[in-house]
């Protein structure tokens, strides 16, 4: 068990806490669903905000969300691996949702498109260059830039690294799980 582990798992926390916790666990997406809007639940928030058992993140419409962002988008509470710990959850059932929900993304898309070829050139283990994505794709730098923005929108977790002396790069984020099998 690491520190980290340790010190989640020894955190108090109220029965709201708990419940909040218990069942975003419970979703695929690992995201809270609020059904009160009473003050005590920012405050319970606030707290595991802080606690870094819960993160903010855009969200897309149509998925839970509990405020908007000062240009009206809507902002979701997203359960941390500190807050699976926290309440005993294996964080191992939670990376093997978002690796189903990834394949199952990809598949769902259509082949042959500009998109799905983005996506096949960051799914690679080495990733793309924006060189990459526009001499792939034909589209100017900052559609290409557009796209992957949007990507990350659609749920698509996108990283990107810039090696000393070389091109940035970026590459679909993959859980372990995923990469493994």
């Amino acid at each position: 068990m690491t520190n980290t582990t340790k010190s989640a798992s020894a955190t108090k926390l109220t029965d709201a806490q708990l419940v909040l916790l218990s069942a975003a666990s419970q979703r695929d997406d690992s995201l809270v669903v609020l059904t009160d809007a009473h003050p005590s639940v920012a405050r319970t928030i606030a707290a595991l905000l802080r606690k870094e058992f819960l993160t903010e993140l855009i969200v897309q419409r149509r998925q839970p969300h509990w405020r908007q962002d000062e240009n009206g988008r809507p902002v979701g509470l997203k359960l941390t691996k500190l807050g699976h710990a926290a309440i005993g959850a294996d964080d191992q059932e939670a990376k093997g949702g978002e690796a189903a929900r990834l394949a199952a993304q990809i598949a769902s898309l259509r082949s042959g498109t500009k998109q799905s070829a983005v996506i096949a050139l960051l799914a690679r283990p080495s990733g793309a260059t924006l060189g990459d994505l526009i001499d792939t794709t034909g589209w100017l730098p900052h559609t290409t830039r557009a796209v992957l923005s949007g990507l990350r929108k659609k749920g698509f977790e996108l990283s990107s690294e810039k090696p000393d002396g070389e091109e940035r790069r970026y590459s679909i984020t993959m859980p372990a799980e995923a990469s493994a099998a």
